[in-house]
């Protein structure tokens, strides 16, 4: 039997106790039982619930999650869902008129306030159960609070500066607030910082394995260092499009000018999590790279997983299974060519350094040296699937991550006992029928979560099993360090050296099974520049789909350009995936989600989200973000 249990999971058994009137409470009604404290079972029972508005980021598909298809890692075959809007820059205050609608936005903004409120309430109630003892009642406190600090998080990452309640427990809807506005960026930043700090000193160090998935004093310290990397970042640090731009109570709701001190804060937040000792690599010092990366997504839980939700693996897998496997597989997530071009060759060279004008490749001089090609055909074993093929050389000798990131056209399926041959992404194949939207775009679906044990064709919606999702995980810190450092480093603050950066770095790249940074890039090792943007090349490989890429590239203000103009990928329209056919060759792919166009355009008003025409009609004196 496996011994790990998530907290999570008991949120689906809450009904058990019925003669509780907590339990007949639904979710967005404000509390009133005067007897839920009274005992353990139900006390334990709402914290459950204080967890249960962590948002479920594990569906790829735009119909739950933006996050992942309004990337520039990811292309969604599905139409009429909402990541097309902001893919297209056609996203309206108005566009949502209801924030109690089911749609993933509402659940952004509303859901995460009535956590906020939730996680308030449970605090200030608490030390009202008999049955709990001191310590009891100060631990769950602190998880409460680090999870009201991860839904302010959550909201400040998407909207920018919002309103800070303190410890009142208030209705984000009451009539109350209506005249109230946001509170400034740092005073955001500074407050959830606080209680990251405050949760940590009382949170266990590590939960009992009956309870891994519940919060940590390293779950409370990661999320202060992803707090403050984005804050350090120039979309939160003197950002030019927010000049000027003030709140109702005449503060500016945006840092004027750059500070790099905060550079310093962010790498300092990250030492604190490193400097716990609780946490590894996995796989850092044994174990080869494809065994060692592929367990931190596939077992249970690891020393990597800082914080996790464990979930239905129901949404990832039928969104990047092939219709090809049969039965619930909808392949329509599809990585774009960027991503597939972003892996190192397995010497630890990136072999595509930019793009020219027309979209073609800039491919490195290092890479042609190495024997990169994106012609011809050469015998190949993949290491996972362990089947030997005639394989496009654009994908002959890159880094192991590359191999359990992206599965291609041609590639056998392994899903314990449903196998098949050959998966056919070309129009007319049986990933590509035509019927449906059910077809990848770009040619390529991600594999970075999908076990070869597992029959997805034989599993009902129900019971699929369990995906145990990272939402904090150790290598992320090391590379929220290293970036960090290496800003320091640039700016002449906080004391680091670029061997601090080049470290923590390398121990993400060598578990991957690639070379030291700087013996494949010398120059990295001074150009503190340079550094940094290989850092986020890096952030872009080991974090990707997980939810990172689109909060990466507009915090580094780099989304005019990622996020904008057209999304390559395989020829899927042609006939064949032979070697002759013109199927292999990079192509504008035909549409990016349904019929919509397959170019995309971002202008800056899109690096934050805007507040819904409700909001601004609610609130007399709502500060609206920039362009919107």
């Amino acid at each position: 039997m496996n011994k790990y249990i998530i907290i999570l999971i008991s949120i689906l058994s809450l009904g058990v106790v019925g003669c509780d009137s907590y339990l007949e409470r639904q979710p967005d009604e404000p509390k009133t039982s005067e007897n839920i404290f009274e005992k353990r079972t139900t006390t334990f029972q709402y914290l459950t619930n204080v967890y249960s508005w962590i948002n479920n980021e594990t569906d790829p598909s735009g119909q739950n999650n933006i996050l992942t298809p309004s990337s520039d890692e990811c292309s969604c075959s599905f139409g009429n869902r909402w990541f097309r809007l902001f893919n297209n820059d056609t996203w309206q205050v108005s566009s949502n008129p209801s924030v109690s609608s089911s749609t993933f936005l509402a659940k952004n903004y509303s859901l995460y306030w009535k956590g906020i409120r939730e996680a308030t309430y449970f605090m200030e109630n608490v030390h009202r159960c008999p049955e709990l003892t001191e310590q009891e009642v100060k631990e769950w406190i602190a998880e409460a609070r680090f999870l009201r600090a991860y839904y302010y998080f959550c909201l400040m990452r998407m909207w920018g500066p919002v309103f800070i309640h303190g410890e009142a427990c208030a209705d984000y809807t009451s009539e109350s607030l209506r005249d109230m506005d946001r509170n400034t960026w740092d005073e955001c930043v500074d407050w959830v910082a606080e209680q990251c700090d405050m949760a940590a000193a009382d949170l266990l160090l590590e939960q009992p394995d009956t309870w891994l998935g519940r919060a940590t004093k390293g779950a409370a310290l990661a999320l202060k260092s992803r707090l403050t990397l984005y804050s350090a970042r120039p979309l939160f640090n003197g950002c030019p499009i927010y000049k000027g731009m003030k709140n109702y109570y005449g503060n500016d709701l945006f840092p004027q000018t750059e500070d790099a001190q905060k550079w310093v804060e962010a790498a300092q937040a990250a030492e604190e999590v490193m400097e716990l000792g609780v946490y590894q690599i996995v796989g850092e010092s044994a174990g080869t790279p494809y065994d060692s990366w592929r367990k931190v997504f596939l077992e249970r839980w690891n020393k990597e997983l800082i914080f996790a939700r464990q979930n239905n693996s129901y949404n990832w897998r039928v969104a990047t299974t092939p219709e090809g496997v049969g039965g619930r597989a909808y392949g329509g997530v599809g990585v774009t060519q960027k991503l597939v071009d972003a892996f190192a060759l397995e010497n630890g060279v990136y072999p595509i350094e930019g793009y020219e004008a027309d979209g073609q490749p800039i491919i490195a001089t290092a890479a042609l040296d190495a024997g990169y090609s994106e012609t011809g055909f050469s015998s190949f074993t993949h290491p996972i699937l362990k089947s030997t093929r005639q394989t496009y050389n654009m994908y002959v000798g890159r880094e192991p991550r590359f191999y359990m990131s992206v599965f291609w056209s041609g590639l056998n399926w392994i899903g314990g006992e449903n196998t098949i041959a050959d998966i056919q992404f070309y129009k007319g194949g049986n990933s590509y029928t035509g019927k449906s939207d059910n077809y990848t775009t770009t040619g390529y679906l991600p594999f970075k979560f999908t076990s070869t044990t597992y029959n997805t064709k034989s599993q009902s919606s129900t019971n699929w099993e369990p995906i145990t999702w990272p939402l904090f995980r150790y290598a992320e810190v090391l590379l929220n360090y290293a970036e960090a450092v290496a800003h320091c480093v640039e700016a002449g603050v906080g004391g680091y050296t670029a061997q601090d950066a080049l470290a923590a770095v390398n121990r993400v790249r060598t578990r991957a099974g690639v070379p030291a940074l700087e013996s494949v890039y010398p120059a990295a090792a001074s150009d503190m520049e340079l550094l940094a943007k290989l850092i986020l090349r890096e952030r872009q490989i080991e974090l990707n789909f997980e939810n990172h890429r689109y909060f990466d590239t507009r915090t580094n203000l780099l989304s005019e350009v990622e996020d904008a103009g057209n999304v390559y990928g395989m020829n899927v329209e042609a006939s064949s995936d032979s070697a002759t056919s013109d199927y292999w060759q990079r192509t504008v792919i035909r549409h990016d989600g349904g019929n919509n166009p397959s170019t995309r355009v971002f202008t800056k008003r899109q690096y934050l989200l805007p507040f819904y025409q409700s909001e601004v009609d609610r609130l007399n004196n709502l500060t609206q973000n920039y362009g919107w």
